[in-house]
């Protein structure tokens, strides 16, 4: 009986192409996958700021983020006493057009979100590049469920479904 090893659903960021500052696609993969993260320095008394502006704008902030149609997750998560936050998501296809829909896409929502940190230059400047690796950190593990399927599949695979289903229940009554 013959026993077959799975090809490792974890891979290193290995991008050939560099974003305007030299940087190349960062953080592991799983399938199509990529996982981004940066801790971040906060502004005194930021933490609470944010915080209380999170709250308020999930609903807002999650239909701006819906434009985007690559993002999967993400996550902003304050620790040591409020000095510092961790902002990680995760998104499909590469690091350079990730962060151009940011600023393309939704760039008034990031930098409100983004305003507690110290020294964020606003995700349309050309130093957000820089800012970003400075501060990016790569996982020590990333795992996808469905490390082959975009959003885009995700969102179509629902839609479809939901016709689907409207089909069958006009058939049954």
């Amino acid at each position: 009986m013959a026993t077959t090893t799975a090809a490792p659903r974890e891979t290193k960021g290995t991008g050939t192409k560099a974003s305007p500052s030299g940087m190349k696609d960062q953080g592991l993969t799983s399938g199509q996958a990529h996982e981004f993260a940066v801790i971040l320095p906060l502004k005194p008394g930021g933490g609470q700021r944010m915080r209380d502006r999170l709250k308020e704008s999930v609903t807002a902030g999650t239909k701006s983020l819906d434009k985007m149609a690559t993002l999967h997750d993400l996550r902003f998560v304050l620790f040591d006493n409020d000095t510092r936050v961790l902002f990680a998501s995760t998104y499909d296809g590469g690091f350079e057009q990730y962060i151009k829909d940011f600023a393309t896409l939704v760039p008034d929502l990031i930098d409100k979100e983004f305003q507690e940190c110290e020294g964020y230059p606003g995700v349309r400047s050309p130093e957000i590049w820089e800012y970003i690796a400075r501060y990016q950190n790569e996982a020590i593990v990333f795992y996808s469920a469905y490390p082959d399927v975009t959003v885009r599949q995700v969102l179509k695979g629902q839609r479809v479904l939901k016709a689907f289903e409207q089909l069958l229940d006009e058939a049954s009554s």
